[in-house]
């Protein structure tokens, strides 16, 4: 077995110093690159329970999330997870059902079992139980949502550029009549539907009220949400369904109603559906949507450098670290080019 003597031989550094750098204590560039090529060359592991009772660290952090059996959360649970155990911690895992009341538990307990950080994906609003987290020194890293006005680190999406540009194609392509289908509750959700919102306004095109269709992520209700455009009157040429809940249900309604993509309608849908786990057979069925598709394993890597970096730097003249990734764009035969029938 490794251990911290061996590291010391192959690094040259000396015995404190290496145990300086293991409590997150700071040390030179030119030792902490050393260190880091010998731990890794030797697969070194620092033993969390001897280490936790000289420094009162416990080498575990929490992450709470709304249902950690949804199509959207898996594949980013297992990339950081992993990430961190190759760092010496083991990762508690909560989910919240989707009620805020029970995020704000689920934090405060994991907060009480004094884990040394803690990543939220949250739906709460006002991010009370968050600060109460920070005021007393503990790390917490926003996943995938913010929340307007706390200051704390975070690792998001570029959501509102990435609609804004996916949109304002689609007007390039002809379309005028463009629906909407998510959700009204969460910053995602929020920032996406703004995206969009500006998108027609700067082409000089207004957003029809009943275009507007708020879904919850009920069974089924954003299928039926997107049938309620698909019946209208005068229904839009387009759809842009706002995540990976509401793409489900466009795709449940065009197998249930036999519709047929793009000729009854185009469709954009944020995420790709066959990327999730267990539905990749997806991109058998043709065409598949178009899409705005997240780098998963990139945010998952940026939340566990951004967890590490602030446990080693401590809280100490804190600056928050905000870091949006950018997304890409899927184009598919779901977004039909109306120009000469405009």
């Amino acid at each position: 077995m490794t251990t911290i003597m061996d590291v010391e031989t192959r690094s040259g550094v000396s015995r404190s110093t290496i145990s300086r750098y293991l409590n997150g204590k700071p040390v030179t560039s030119q030792n902490r690159q050393k260190i880091e090529q010998a731990i890794k060359e030797l697969s070194y592991r620092r033993n969390p329970m001897a280490s936790g009772l000289k420094t009162s660290k416990t080498y575990t952090v929490g992450v709470v999330l709304p249902e950690i059996t949804d199509p959207y959360f898996p594949r980013l649970v297992k990339y950081f997870q992993n990430y961190m155990h190759e760092n010496g911690y083991q990762t508690i895992f909560n989910s919240y059902g989707n009620d805020p009341e029970l995020e704000i538990e689920h934090v405060k307990t994991l907060a009480n079992k004094r884990v040394d950080g803690l990543v939220v994906a949250t739906i709460n609003r006002k991010g009370n139980h968050i600060r109460e987290c920070l005021d007393a020194g503990l790390p917490v890293v926003l996943f995938d949502r913010l929340i307007e006005g706390l200051d704390c680190d975070s690792v998001t999406v570029d959501n509102y550029q990435a609609v804004y540009d996916a949109i304002s194609l689609c007007i390039r392509k002809g379309h005028r009549k463009i629906g909407f289908v998510g959700g009204s509750e969460y910053y995602t959700d929020i920032t996406r539907f703004r995206g969009l919102c500006d998108a027609l306004g700067n082409a000089g095109i207004s957003l029809r009220e009943e275009y507007i269709n708020f879904a919850n992520i009920l069974e089924h209700d954003a299928t039926r949400q997107f049938m309620r455009l698909m019946t209208l009157t005068d229904p839009p040429t387009l759809i842009f369904c706002s995540n990976i809940y509401h793409a489900l249900g466009a795709f449940e309604a065009m197998l249930q109603y036999d519709l047929v993509i793009p000729r009854d309608v185009s469709v954009i849908t944020f995420d790709r559906l066959s990327a999730s786990p267990y539905y990749g057979f997806i991109q058998c069925i043709h065409p598949e949507f178009a899409s705005i598709c997240q780098p998963h394993k990139e945010l998952s890597l940026q939340t566990a450098k951004t967890l590490l970096k602030r446990i080693q730097f401590g809280m100490d003249n804190f600056e928050p670290m905000r870091l949006e990734l950018k997304t890409s764009f899927y184009m598919t035969e779901s977004v039909a080019d109306i120009k000469e029938d405009s």
